[in-house]
């Protein structure tokens, strides 16, 4: 997992310059729209095949088959809900959100019951910032700034909490959650960026050659 920061930096970075470079605030919001899903989708794409790997290399066999639809259902019918519903899966993304924040003041306060737990299923609370954030990235597509903010949120806050009381399963959760604070960072300059092209509401360009009324 570790070999994906590299990428996700470089992605990070040429963003950066090619914003830097460009004057044009619509140019530039979808670039920085285009460069925070870039980051998501290798990640998602990564981490994925990852888990997979590690998934039917132990316990294998149909169970880890069960194991693997358990997640990857639930992220296909979230993203065909961000993509064709996205008013819907915003409300929804914050509720589930919110449940992954409760979860992690849970294990900040019975860490020992979590680490029973994750030893019999796993890097659950990875697994699920993961498939949540492939998700809202997606619905960044259509509604940028709300998923920056939830992109943020998923990010940040379930790490900071978690680090609270264990440090059991952080690495691993700190990986996945490093890639929806980049993307939250990149949409909400996306979506920033995008309203400094709209012009003032009323404002009309006067048609060239038109001299000013007096």
């Amino acid at each position: 997992m570790a070999l994906g920061f590299p990428l996700v930096a470089v992605i990070f970075i040429l963003a950066v310059v090619f914003v830097v470079r460009q004057p044009d605030p619509v140019q530039r919001a979808r670039i920085l729209k285009r460069a925070g899903f870039g980051v998501m989708a290798f990640v998602t794409a990564f981490f994925g095949l990852f888990v997979v790997g590690e998934t039917f290399a132990d316990p294998g066999g149909w169970t880890a088959l069960g194991w693997v639809a358990a997640w990857a259902l639930p992220l296909v019918v979230l993203a065909a809900l961000a993509w064709y519903r996205p008013d819907w899966a915003t409300g929804l993304f914050a509720v589930l959100i919110a449940a992954v924040v409760g979860v992690s003041v849970w294990f900040a306060v019975d860490p020992q019951g979590w680490r029973a737990f994750d030893d019999r299923h796993g890097p659950i609370r990875a697994i699920i910032s993961f498939v949540l954030g492939a998700a809202v990235a997606l619905l960044g597509l259509k509604r940028t700034g709300v998923a920056g903010v939830l992109l943020l949120v998923l990010g940040v806050v379930p790490v900071v909490l978690s680090s609270l009381g264990s440090q059991l399963g952080l690495a691993s959760l700190a990986v996945v959650s490093s890639a929806p604070f980049i993307a939250g960072i990149l949409y909400l300059w996306s979506a920033a960026s995008a309203g400094r092209s709209v012009p003032p509401e009323g404002a009309q360009a006067r048609p060239e050659g038109r001299p000013k009324a007096a």
